[in-house]
């Protein structure tokens, strides 16, 4: 009788060690998995005209430069741009686009456009590479110049390099935009800035 009770008692030990060996694994894997998910890197990309946008640097006038990332139709398409503040100037008169005057589309460094696919804008066939965006406001019309010329500051537009001129849609912007945002999708790219808009039809081939 009392090996019995020994031989019982040695059994429910064993098992309640056994258990809590066990349950201490199953605590450490627990553990284990939120560790590694935090261990992963925090991205610093935002969203901004329809694109994955990141911080490039901050402007030497205040003018933060980002590069925005899309995906559309199977493109990888990215601008590089710096984003200036309208602070209470108006376009056209106290702050580019001027009228008559090639305008970088931008602060500082020449906007950069790269495409791993061939595009349109308008009517014009834009091979697969990297380019500079400007415009320029004369007359009635309002052009997209895409120029093969990149790394160039943005006073530095060399017009032997152009590539097309391109008509844009203009339109008021209400209320008007207090940041520079260049914007895509699979069917437009568009500027909004101060109180214009302007737009052109793409095709991503």
């Amino acid at each position: 009788m009392k090996t019995t009770r020994l031989s019982t008692r040695y059994l429910i030990a064993t098992s309640i060690l056994l258990a809590a060996c066990s349950g201490g694994g199953m605590a450490e894997s627990e553990i284990a998995e939120p560790e590694i998910a935090e261990a992963q890197p925090a991205s610093d990309a935002t969203t901004l005209g329809g694109g994955m946008s990141t911080e490039v640097h901050p402007g030497m006038g205040g003018s933060p430069h980002v590069q925005v990332d899309w995906m559309l139709s199977d493109a990888n398409i990215s601008i590089t741009y710096g984003r200036p503040h309208l602070k209470g100037r108006t376009v056209g008169e106290s702050v580019e686009p001027l009228m008559d005057k090639v305008w970088r589309l931008g602060a500082d460094q020449a906007t950069t456009l790269t495409t791993d696919k061939d595009m349109m804008f308008g009517e014009a066939h834009i091979p697969a590479g990297e380019y500079t965006l400007w415009t320029l406001h004369m007359n009635d019309e309002f052009l997209l110049i895409i120029n093969s010329e990149t790394g160039q500051w943005g006073t530095a537009h060399n017009e032997s390099y152009d590539v097309a001129h391109v008509a844009m849609d203009v339109s008021q912007l209400d209320p008007p935009a207090e940041q520079l945002i260049l914007s895509l999708d699979e069917n437009t790219f568009r500027i909004d800035w101060g109180q214009i808009t302007a737009s052109v039809k793409i095709m991503i081939h």
